[in-house]
């Protein structure tokens, strides 16, 4: 008995797939205006990682770390979740300008580092960033795809993006339970490069799955704090990989 009923899926699955395809041939182009249309915002959310790049200059050559300063240091890089609103702006044609706000929710960044004459220890960070990106985007015309007409572009975007820690750089380290005074620069602007597919859905909605690499510009390294680990590095930027799915009308 049970294998009659499994005819019965298959013979469902592949009737409402024949009936896809059929509505995919027949059906006319989605958003036929979009490809005209000069202003449209949306939303997005994903996952971001954050990882700080560290440049370690004289004061780690063999011999020049003294007792109590850092002699290694190392970063792990941290999922956290993130979304905003986008607003798209088209110039001509494929061509477009991109920005809007967004949000980093925070998640705590373990930092592992050894002082000379200390041993292993860790410091945590806890930013909450918000960001104002601003880009140029270039899109492909449409194309068909399985049996929709028009209905995927491919895009490739650059620019830069604004970041602003509104947790007061907050900062744990040694055996301090408390928040000790913040060794980073609340302000980080980076650069940014992705790539990204969209599929227009229906009349209404557009999807588009993104991939964003982001480089920080400017040293973080707050100059001048007593007892920061980060006290005999020269550099500090903060760099991002996302990944998030755009929503648009």
């Amino acid at each position: 008995m049970q294998h009659l009923y499994w005819k019965q899926i298959i013979a469902s699955c592949l009737f409402i797939s024949l009936s896809l395809s059929g509505f995919g041939q027949m059906g006319g182009i989605n958003q036929p205006d979009h490809d005209t249309e000069k202003f449209w915002s949306g939303l997005y959310f994903g996952i971001i990682t954050n990882n700080y790049q560290y440049t370690r200059g004289s004061g780690f050559l063999p011999g020049a770390v003294l007792t109590g300063q850092t002699s290694k240091i190392t970063s792990e890089p941290v999922p956290f979740l993130h979304g905003g609103i986008p607003v798209s702006f088209r110039l001509y044609k494929n061509v477009l300008f991109r920005t809007g706000t967004a949000i980093i929710l925070n998640s705590d960044i373990n930092n592992k580092y050894i002082k000379k004459g200390l041993g292993p220890q860790v410091f945590k960070t806890s930013p909450i960033f918000f960001q104002v990106p601003f880009a140029i985007k270039y899109e492909s015309d449409r194309y068909d795809v399985l049996q929709f007409r028009d209905a995927m572009r491919h895009y490739v975007f650059a620019g830069a993006t604004l970041n602003y820690d509104f947790s007061t750089g907050s900062v744990y380290y040694g055996a301090s339970a408390s928040p000790n005074t913040a060794i980073l620069k609340p302000f980080n602007l980076t650069y940014d490069l992705g790539l990204g597919l969209t599929f227009v859905v229906n009349d209404y909605v557009r999807i588009s799955p993104e991939l964003k690499f982001s480089y920080g510009f400017n040293n973080l390294i707050k100059p001048g704090v007593s007892g920061s680990p980060l006290y005999n590095l020269d550099k500090l930027t903060s760099n991002y990989v996302s990944f998030s799915l755009h929503i648009e009308n």
